[in-house]
C-alpha cells in the first residue's frame, strides 16, 4: 500500500472507522523496520491535539492500540465495530492520568439502549390553571378570562403589551429535564430556558416598577434595555440586575453555589434584603462569572471563556476541568435519565468534554473508552460500577 493509503488506515482507526481489511494492512505495516516510529508520530500528534496532553505515555497508548487492533480484527470477522462516533465532536480525556487509556471492556452491543422519560412542559396561569405545552404547535396563549396574552410558536412563547396593568400577573412556565424552551416577555427581552428549569415571571411589566422575574435552574438572558426600569433575575436569597444586557444565571437545587457569567453589558449581583433595600453589590464585567456561595453568601469573580457556559443554547454540552459528578448531572438534565454512580473516586475525576448531537447511549459509550467505565442499565437508569 502506499503511505497515503497506511495514513488513511491510521486516521480510520483513530476515529474508530477501519474496516477489517484496514486494520490488517496497518497492523502488517507497523511490523516493518522503521514504520513504529512514523506510527508513534501520530500516536503523539493525535493525543497532544486532541487531549491537550503535552507528554502523553506513546509507549503505553501504543500497546494498547496494538492489541486493541488485533482484538478488532477478530471481532470483525462476525460484525462490523460500530462507527456512532463518526459524526460526534467528542474528545474526552481522563485528566489525572497522564497518559489516555483507550479501553473498551463492554461490548456494545450488550448494552440496552435507555428509553429518555418524555416529560412535559408546563405553564401556571394566575389562577393557577395548569396546561401542557406541546413543542410542535402554533396556538395562542389565552388568561383564565379567555383574554389573548400571547402565542406559542413551537418551541417560543411569546408574549405582547397589550393592556397597561396596575398590578403585577404571574404566569409560570416548567420545563423538564430532556427538553428546553423560549420565551419573549412583553418588554421584548428573550429568555432561554434550559433542561430542568422554573421561571416566574409577569405577562406584563407595570410602569414604574423594576422588571422582576424568578429563576430556578438555569437560564440564559438577552434583556432589552431600559434605563428606567431595571430588569432583576431573583435567584434564591441572591439578586442580578440589569439595564440591558446578556448573560447565563445557573442555580438548580442541588447546586452549592449561582454562578453568573456576563456576556455583554454589566450587572451588578447582591443578596436580596427585606423590603426595597438592597445588599452591598458586586459589578461583573463581560467575560468574567461571578460564583455566589449559596450558604454564605460569599461571591467570587474569575475571567472565563463564555462560550463553556453558553453553549447549552445551541444544544451542546461543553466541559472544561469539570468533575464527573457535575458532569453526570449535566447528562442527567439533558437526557432526562437516572444516572447512579457508585464510583465515588471517578466522581471527583476532572474531564473534558464536548457533545453535540450524541445520544446518551453514544455519550455514555464514549467515557466508558477513554476511562474504562463500567456500567449497566437496568430499570431504564444507568448505574456506573
Amino acid at each position: 500500500m502506499s503511505f497515503t493509503e497506511i495514513e488513511s488506515c491510521i486516521i480510520k482507526y483513530l476515529c474508530n472507522e477501519a474496516t477489517t481489511k484496514e486494520l490488517d494492512h496497518l497492523s502488517k505495516w507497523i511490523s516493518i523496520e522503521g514504520n513504529e516510529g512514523v506510527f508513534d508520530d501520530y500516536i503523539k500528534t493525535h493525543y497532544e491535539i486532541t487531549t491537550a496532553m503535552s507528554k502523553p505515555d506513546i509507549e503505553k497508548i501504543k500497546k494498547t492500540l496494538l492489541r486493541d487492533i488485533e482484538r478488532d480484527k477478530k471481532r470483525m470477522k462476525t460484525r462490523n465495530i460500530q462507527n456512532f462516533l463518526k459524526y460526534a465532536a467528542i474528545v474526552v480525556f481522563f485528566m489525572g492520568s497522564g497518559y489516555f487509556y483507550w479501553q473498551n471492556n463492554l461490548e456494545p452491543n450488550t448494552v440496552p439502549i435507555l428509553i429518555p422519560k418524555d416529560d412535559p412542559i408546563t405553564i401556571t396561569l394566575d389562577d393557577g390553571t395548569t396546561k401542557v405545552i406541546k413543542p410542535e404547535e402554533n396556538v395562542l396563549l389565552k388568561d383564565a378570562k379567555g383574554n389573548i396574552i400571547g402565542r406559542q410558536d413551537t418551541t417560543q412563547l411569546t408574549y405582547s403589551q397589550t393592556t397597561k396593568l396596575d398590578k403585577l400577573v404571574y404566569n409560570t412556565l416548567k420545563v423538564p429535564f430532556g427538553k428546553r424552551f423560549d420565551i419573549a416577555l412583553s418588554d421584548g427581552t428573550h429568555v432561554y430556558l434550559n433542561a430542568g428549569t422554573t421561571l416566574r415571571y409577569p405577562i406584563n411589566f407595570v410602569e414604574g416598577k423594576d422588571r422582576n422575574v424568578f429563576l430556578k435552574g438555569e437560564a440564559y438572558f438577552e434583556v432589552t434595555k431600559d434605563k428606567i426600569r431595571p430588569f432583576v433575575v431573583s435567584v434564591g436569597n441572591m439578586n442580578v440586575e440589569v439595564l440591558g444586557t446578556t448573560f447565563n444565571i445557573s442555580s438548580y437545587p442541588q447546586d452549592l453555589s449561582t454562578n453568573t457569567v456576563l456576556v455583554e453589558g454589566s450587572v451588578a449581583v447582591y443578596k436580596k434584603m427585606d423590603g426595597e433595600e438592597k445588599g452591598n453589590s458586586t459589578l461583573l464585567e463581560p467575560g468574567f462569572k461571578a460564583e455566589w456561595n449559596n450558604s454564605n453568601g460569599n461571591i467570587s469573580i474569575e475571567n472565563v471563556d463564555t462560550r463553556i457556559y453558553t453553549a447549552w443554547v445551541q444544544g451542546k454540552l461543553v466541559f472544561r476541568n469539570t468533575s464527573f459528578l457535575k458532569i453526570r448531572q449535566s447528562l442527567e438534565r439533558k437526557y432526562n435519565v437516572k444516572i447512579q454512580n457508585t464510583n465515588t473516586d471517578l466522581d471527583k475525576q476532572l474531564f473534558d468534554a464536548t457533545f453535540d448531537i450524541e445520544t446518551i447511549d453514544e455519550v455514555l459509550e464514549s467515557f466508558n473508552r477513554s476511562y474504562a467505565i463500567e456500567y449497566y442499565i437496568e430499570n431504564n437508569e444507568v448505574i456506573i460500577k
